[in-house]
Order: C-alpha cells, then structure tokens, then sequence
C-alpha cells in the first residue's frame, strides 16, 4: 500500500497509474510540471522542474557547502524553503500528539498484547539523560519509560529507538544530550505532549562526530537496548529523521534478514543503497517512509526511488506492509508533521500493528 499525501509529482512517462497489489494508486498524480521522482536515479532527476541542486552519492546537497547543510539539516524549521507545514500550532512549539487515554485503561495493539495505562504525571518527567560512560551503551541516550514500566509483572513493553538529525550530533555527554530535545520524539515527550497512552519505551541516542549514524552502530545499541530494558522483542522499532534516517535505511540495509525489528519509520532520508544491497528483502521488515519533495538538502528520489521498487516488484506477501508518504511543497523538516501527527499519519498506532513474528 502507497499513502501519497497529495503530491503533485508523477512516476514516469504518461502511462496510466500503477497499482499495488491491492489496488492502491500509486501514480503521484496532478501537476505534471513537477519533479518525476519516481523511476529516477541522482543523475536523472528533472532538475529545472524540481529545482533540486546538486547531489551526491548519498543523495545529499552538496552545492551549499558542508557548513550550510549542517545549518539547514535540523533547525527545527525548513529554512532552505520555509516549508515546514506542520500545522499552526507547530511553529509555536505547540505540539498536537494525539488524544489521551485515562489512567486505568489499557492500550490493545489488536493481536494478544496488551498494556496498562496510569497515571504517571506529565511525559518529562520520565525522560531521563543516560550519559556516555553511564551504561554499558556505546552512546549517550534519552531514556522515556511510560508510566507502567516496571509497575506490573511479566508486561514487556514495545521499544523505539529515534535517531536524530546531524545537527544535534554530540559527544553523549549530559551537556550534549540537549541537542537531542530539538525535534521527533525527545522534543515531544520534553514538551509534556506525548500521551499517557503511548506504551513504547523510546530511547534516543546521540550520535558522535560530523556524520550519520552506521548500520552496525545502530545494530549494537538496539542489541543493547533490548538485553537492558523489559521490552517486548516482536515489537521494536526504528526510526530517524534526515541524518538519523540515512542511518536507518543503512541499518535496513545491512540488516533486514536478521529481523532484529518489526518495523522502521524513515523520515527525509536515503534508501537507494539500502535497496541496491537487499532488493526485496527489504520487505522482510515492515517500513514506512517519508519525505517532502521539495526537500532541498537530501534528495526525494532517495525515498520514492526504493520505495516505488518495494512497493511495485516485490510480492506481497511475503512483503510485510509498505508505505509511502510524500508532502507536496515541504521541504527538508518534513518530520514535524510526521511526529507530531498534525498531517493526519499516526504512526505510533501503525507501529503498534507490526510484529516481527
């Protein structure tokens, strides 16, 4: 299935629209005279429509300098296009995370699994700093525990892990740790915004240096994160945004036959390599992937490219599910909307109906 918010792009050529196997459309429809991101590779975008700059291999611009695309990645509003769209209350920092469930009810993921909700106080109250050097982890990490965590015997509880954007890179100290608050979810459970009835145990680790996060760094803090924390192992889950999701689809990539996770969320970032190194094993994993195609700072066609493969040549099943979303007119942050929920996808449920199993 293909969840195309709107967009205004087209796949190649005027042939009519493709379908998924269910059925779905997955033309990008409407105004031809934009990008056809679709069947392209780097070299092959429609530039003069798209207007997309320069890119490298790893479909980053280039053509502003490092020192422009560091300011642009993860400043918490698009300031390459000033496309932000996530709603108005958004850019106040008002964050709209879905409706709240009353202490003493229970959250049902639909199969057997279950978990308890009470009152625990606002969210930021249990977002605790996990320095470098503090745990056995090979990173400093945001730790958020939902408010039954280690209140009632035998419920292990669904594990996300979020990784940032190259912006808040930082050495996993406690000073260095804030930078992570600047958006996803750290931001939001830091705002006292995120529900009481959000089950997940969400860990959020800093990434050191000036780069993305490998696939085998973010392999071993999973590994880590699940032998450390009562989670349920059918239920963990990855996501990131910009950076954080270039690491992501690494790790999709190096790792999708291991099925260390039930599910992965990428949000403005690069899965070309992922798909050249997996193919259709890639549908091992349930994903759904985002972008802005307006995004100026990693290149579109890094998701819809590989996620148009998926989607179009791999079988499902046994392809778990396959989702795309792409916001016309919205630049680089396209990940506001996404977490906050204000365009109307709620992930969190979505990851909830996934299982590794």
């Amino acid at each position: 299935m293909c969840v195309l918010a709107g967009c205004t792009g087209r796949l190649s050529g005027n042939a009519p629209a493709a379908l998924d196997a269910a059925g779905v459309d997955l033309s990008l429809g409407g105004d031809a005279s934009r990008a056809d991101f679709g069947a392209h590779d780097a070299s092959s975008v429609d530039a003069a429509s798209a207007d997309l700059g320069a890119f490298d291999a790893g479909g980053i611009a280039v053509d502003a300098g490092l020192d422009a695309f560091i300011a642009t990645m993860d400043a918490g509003a698009d300031a390459a296009s000033g496309s932000m769209d996530a709603g108005a209350d958004a850019a106040s920092g008002s964050m709209d995370a879905g409706p709240m469930t009353d202490a003493g009810a229970t959250v049902d993921a639909g199969d057997d699994a279950s978990w308890p909700v009470i009152d625990g106080g606002p969210s930021s109250t249990r977002h605790v700093k996990r320095p470098l050097g503090s745990t056995a982890a090979t990173a400093g990490y945001w730790e958020y525990l939902p408010p039954a965590y280690g209140e009632v015997d035998g419920v292990r509880f669904p594990l996300m892990v979020f990784y940032h954007g190259v912006g808040e890179n930082g050495d996993g100290s406690s000073a260095a740790l804030d930078l992570v608050l600047a958006n996803g979810p750290p931001m939001i459970i830091a705002d006292d915004d995120w529900p009481l009835a959000r089950p997940f145990v969400v860990l959020s680790p800093q990434h050191p240096g000036w780069d993305c996060p490998s696939a085998t760094e973010i392999h071993d803090f999973i590994t880590y994160a699940a032998s450390h924390y009562d989670v349920d192992p059918r239920r963990i889950y990855l996501t990131g945004l910009s950076c954080g999701a270039i690491g992501s689809w690494s790790y999709y990539g190096a790792y999708a036959d291991e099925k260390q996770i039930a599910a992965i969320v990428p949000i403005a970032g690069n899965g070309e390599p992922a798909w050249a190194a997996q193919g259709c094993d890639l549908g091992k994993i349930a994903v759904w992937a985002f972008h802005g195609d307006a995004d100026t700072t990693v290149w579109p066609g890094g998701t819809t490219g590989p996620m148009t493969h998926l989607i179009n040549e791999c079988p499902s099943p046994p392809r778990r599910e396959a989702l795309m979303t792409i916001y016309p007119g919205v630049g680089h942050s396209s990940w506001w909307q996404t977490y906050n929920l204000t365009a109307g996808h709620d992930i969190y449920a979505w990851m909830l109906t996934q299982t590794n199993d």
